[in-house]
């Protein structure tokens, strides 16, 4: 027999048996997912990071003696304390106007009364008119003494309140300023804190993604651990302002994962998306030969080779004999033969 022959009888052997012995194989245990029909574009990796949306430094409203504030590192909510300044001269301050008050609202009802008086008298023709504009002007002059010491005592509890500052947004404290028993001044830094539930990312872009710069469009980045997540664009400074002529993104986090200082890389769409056949990661098999997928139909296995192209996430985009909708397998296809029967597991 000519070798050519022989080895072309063999090959059609080893195919036979081949199949032969994938029919017989018990089923393999396997895990589906669906083909997607997805929005993809080109990528560009930018570096960027993430920041607190605020970071403010509070000051002291008014003067005094520190009693306490809170720690490095504590989270406070929206309008809890900050932190204590007493000022033992408010407490006299206080009763002195409350005494004022009282002594001016006293002689206000006298002057009230006696104006009632001198009115029921000068019906009679038995006061003057001088006495009667005199009380008029006394009146009027208690009236004006007593909105005055209301006023400063209304201040003054104003200036009281600020002696126990409060968190204007949910925050954490970054930096103290100042230590319990210190005095210190009206205007004085007190404590700085920071947004912990406002997490923003920044990133430079080169001024020619500037048409594809649009708010609440939803992008994706890649933090340290490798791991894929979503964020929004909120806005950007449409002027080319950095050395390097570029232009500065904002973007909220969709995550909540993130802390203020994070490093991440940003990944941009370079075109406008385009809508592609795609699987997840795990559904590719590579061989020699080039990449390829399992689809199943009535259990059973069916090899088709792919292409790929572009990767977002979790999936990537490929070019073969498949639709949207089959079900291509994501676990167990490692050993997993052409034509092999499956027994479908839980995903």
């Amino acid at each position: 027999m000519k070798p050519l022959l022989f080895k072309t009888l063999i090959s059609f052997w080893m195919i036979g048996w081949l199949q032969g012995a994938s029919a017989q194989m018990p089923p393999a245990l396997v895990t589906v997912a669906p083909v997607e029909s997805q929005q993809m574009a080109p990528l560009r990796k930018i570096a960027a990071y993430s920041k607190a949306k605020y970071i403010t430094t509070i000051k002291a409203e008014t003067s005094g003696r520190v009693i306490e504030l809170a720690s490095i590192g504590e989270q406070v909510e929206t309008g809890e304390s900050l932190g204590l300044i007493a000022d033992e001269t408010y407490a006299l301050r206080i009763t002195e106007l409350k005494n004022a008050i009282t002594s001016e609202q006293a002689n206000l009802d006298f002057l009230e009364s006696e104006s009632k008086r001198l009115q029921s008298l000068s019906a009679k023709n038995l006061t003057s008119q001088s006495a009667l504009d005199k009380n008029k002007s006394d009146l009027l002059t208690s009236k004006a003494k007593l909105a005055q010491a209301q006023s400063r005592l209304a201040q003054l509890q104003d200036s009281i309140s600020k002696l126990n500052p409060k968190a204007p947004f949910n925050a954490f404290v970054t930096e103290q300023f100042a230590q319990p028993g210190q005095y210190i001044d009206q205007g004085q830094n007190f404590l700085r804190i920071m947004s912990r539930d406002q997490t923003e990312i920044i990133a430079h872009l080169p001024v020619k993604f500037k048409q594809l710069i649009q708010g609440g469009k939803i992008w994706q980045y890649q933090n340290q651990s490798g791991q894929i997540f979503e964020a929004k664009v909120t806005g950007y400074v449409p002027a080319a302002t950095s050395n390097s002529r570029q232009m500065q993104v904002h973007l909220s986090d969709l995550s909540d994962q993130l802390i203020p200082g994070e490093a991440i890389t940003l990944l941009v769409p370079e075109t406008e998306p385009k809508t592609v056949i795609a699987v997840h990661r795990d559904a590719l098999v590579y061989r020699r030969q080039g990449a390829s997928v399992f689809i199943i139909k009535d259990n059973t296995a069916h090899k088709i080779d792919v292409e790929t192209g572009l990767a977002q996430g979790h999936y990537i985009q490929i070019n073969g004999n498949i639709k949207p909708g089959d079900s291509v397998v994501i676990r167990g296809n490692e050993r997993l033969r052409d034509q092999q029967s499956v027994e479908l597991g839980n995903n």
